[in-house]
């Protein structure tokens, strides 16, 4: 449930949409990392490099498990570990799901296919590489150095999983189907 701290918010809608979740995907409980937490005072503490959609996080932001908890996949400072899958909630700000909780859900699961609704993901270049597909051929969504899918992936540069773009690079997600410039269809890979 969303616990809105402005009624100009009440019309906020989920960013991340299961369609083909029965048998595929698995909505996993997690426990967010001490790291996006102030212990003195309780307030989120995000990333810098993460995007933020009224102060917090959005849904669809790719998450990296580190032991039993999972933070943002930002392509630094997570070396070693893998994409584990799509936030669900809203995290911090004003749209927040989890209120003095630390629990969060993350949608998983190779070939469940999702709707992830804008800001929930980077159109910066996806627009370029969907047309230069066709629009009907799959294009790999990696996760950007914001932690949203995108289709320039986080560099070794920038302390990326995979180095640079190329067969190392781990794919999130395939793009199926972009109707409009704020709403995609991906076919989730992690």
């Amino acid at each position: 449930m969303l616990r809105l701290r402005n009624l100009r918010n009440k019309y906020q809608k989920r960013l991340i949409r299961p369609l083909y979740a029965q048998t595929q995907a698995t909505p996993y409980a997690a426990v967010l990392d001490d790291s996006l937490r102030t212990a003195a005072t309780g307030d989120f503490n995000l990333p810098a490099a993460a995007f933020k959609y009224k102060n917090g996080l959005v849904p669809g932001t790719v998450m990296v498990q580190k032991g039993e908890k999972v933070t943002v996949h930002t392509g630094s400072g997570v070396a070693g570990y893998k994409s584990f899958g799509l936030l669900a909630n809203f995290v911090g700000g004003d749209l927040d799901d989890l209120g003095d909780e630390n629990y969060v859900g993350v949608w998983r699961g190779p070939d469940s296919v999702y709707e992830i609704l804008s800001p929930g993901f980077n159109d910066d270049a996806l627009l370029t590489a969907w047309n230069a597909s066709g629009q009907g051929t799959p294009v790999p969504l990696y996760v950007g150095v914001d932690g949203r899918l995108s289709t320039a992936a986080a560099s070794a540069g920038s302390g990326g999983l995979g180095g640079t773009l190329g067969a190392a690079q781990e794919v999130i997600a395939y793009l199926i189907e972009r109707p409009n410039q704020n709403r995609i269809v991906v076919d989730l890979k992690v």
